[in-house]
């Protein structure tokens, strides 16, 4: 496990012999770009000092009774250094947006993960390390996977911690209050630095399950409700596909491995991997009670990075919401072009949310909607279990960044519904908070709100809405805006 936990990622980050600075275009291109305006605010730098504890301003509606608790956020927010800019746009360091919603309104700050990453580059004022995207320097202080762990892609409530997540490392532990930075967490002392997903799935008991993917093997985390250890396992994988998100029924583990295969010794990590539409997506399920026993599905060619929730029938079957896209080149390319303050409309794809069904005699099958869609969410009361619904972000224009829109779709009905929020918007994800008995809660799906962000591009600032779940097209039920343009964030929680 040793070699597995501090060695596979950073081989196949490179060794320093082939690390190099950003291509002098990628800065040229940098430099004449502004980032103080447009879809480019998303991914500006933040304030390296963070933000400051601030009010935002109400511009409609108020806040539901029995709405309170804190939103956070997790996204990169450091992409450049002069004209040294980061390879990718997954590659930016990790911060925390925190806002605290109560009768009063809605408090907002953020502050940067203390990585040792960022520490790194802050001092030499540079793009050092490697990462996603991003070669590195030959002199990159690097001996493990979170030496190079930016701690910029979700975030977990665990007890009184706050876990920021990567996916190729530990979590990072964090004051949830504060948000000063702990540390990496260890979860036994000869598994430090092993790959955590950025997507565990948390039971509605509180157990937590992730998954560190390592070619074609990954690491079984399942963890108390507090976040210990029960039990570890290293399992093998169909082929050595990317995975940047699974799914967990009550009773499964199902882990879609498309076709992007990690072929090649050539760093960064993205260029490792090379796209196989020849290949199916392979889709493997596993016991939860005995991973030993597994089942292999096949589906033609495709690549996602989201999904949403599973659930199993009376009989057996299992079924799945994910966001299906025909090629990876948006994480492959477009992605890196962001950070030079380029959008490429030819290395980009929408994706559509699709319904995957797997069935105990083998068979397997997909329902596509033609929705455009990413950033699925559910209520989470049901993870695992029967529901219908999902919501999502959708609607793209052209030449541009992002979502415009929020909306809902029901598997049952077919149904959908939509807010949309107008050309000048980037939707981030939105996630559910239920209505507290206290406050006529029913406990029945979607029985609450959704809350979310959204970069307003005209207003050069965030905003913050909360909408009832189950009526999205009637609009925003109250909304806020900061003073800030925060960068787009990836992903985040409700506690």
């Amino acid at each position: 496990m040793t070699d597995l936990s501090r060695r596979s990622f950073l081989t196949a980050l490179g060794g320093a012999g082939l690390m190099a600075a950003a291509p002098t275009s990628w800065a040229a291109a940098a430099a004449t770009a502004n980032f103080s305006e447009g879809w480019r605010l998303a991914v500006a730098n933040a304030p390296a000092e963070g933000y400051a504890p601030s009010a935002l301003t109400r511009l409609s509606g108020k806040m539901p009774a029995g709405l309170s608790g804190t939103l956070y956020r997790n996204g990169p927010a450091w992409f450049r250094y002069g004209d040294d800019v980061t390879g990718h746009w997954f590659d930016g360091d990790g911060m925390i947006q925190k806002y605290d919603l109560s009768a009063d309104g809605v408090r907002h700050t953020g502050r940067f993960v203390d990585t040792v990453k960022r520490r790194v580059e802050q001092q030499r004022q540079a793009i050092v390390m490697p990462g996603f995207g991003t070669k590195g320097r030959a002199d990159a202080p690097v001996t493990s996977n979170d030496d190079v762990n930016a701690a910029n892609t979700s975030v977990l409530r665990v007890g009184d911690e706050l876990w920021a997540l990567w996916e190729g490392g530990s979590p990072y532990r964090l004051d949830a209050q504060t948000l000063l930075t702990k540390g990496p967490k260890t979860f036994r002392d000869d598994l430090k630095g092993l790959a955590f997903l950025a997507h565990p799935k948390v039971e509605p008991s509180g157990r937590i399950w992730s998954a560190g993917f390592m070619g074609d093997k990954a690491w079984i985390w399942q963890l108390s409700p507090s976040g210990e250890m029960e039990r570890g396992e290293l399992i093998q994988l169909p082929a050595a596909g990317y995975a940047h998100d699974w799914v967990v029924s009550e009773r499964h583990l199902i882990l879609p491995m498309q076709p992007l295969i990690a072929e090649r010794r050539t760093p960064p990590f993205v260029d490792t991997l090379v796209w196989r539409p020849d290949q199916p997506i392979r889709i493997l399920v596993v016991e939860k009670a005995d991973l030993s026993k597994r089942r292999l599905y096949e589906l033609p060619a495709a690549t996602y990075f989201h999904t949403g929730d599973a659930w199993e029938d009376t009989d057996g079957t299992i079924r799945f919401d994910v966001c299906l896209a025909s090629s990876p080149k948006f994480g492959m390319s477009g992605a890196r072009d962001l950070v030079k303050g380029v959008y490429n409309a030819g290395n980009d794809e929408e994706a559509h949310l699709a319904l995957i069904t797997l069935r105990p005699d083998g068979r397997a099958d997909m329902q596509a909607t033609g929705v455009s869609s990413e950033f699925p969410q559910t209520d989470h009361r049901f993870q695992g279990l029967r529901r219908d619904r999902v919501v999502h972000v959708g609607g793209y224009i052209e030449g541009r960044l992002g979502a415009h829109a929020l909306s809902a779709f029901d598997w049952k009905t077919g149904t959908a519904q939509t807010h949309d929020f107008g050309a000048d918007a980037i939707v981030e994800e939105a996630l559910f908070v239920p209505r507290p008995a206290s406050h006529g809660g029913t406990g029945q799906e979607m029985d609450g709100w959704m809350v979310g962000t959204v970069l307003n591009l005209k207003a050069r600032a965030t905003e913050l809405h909360v909408f009832e779940a189950k009526n999205l097209s009637a609009g925003p039920v109250g909304s806020w805006r900061s003073a800030h343009a925060t960068p787009l964030g990836f992903h985040g929680t409700f506690a």
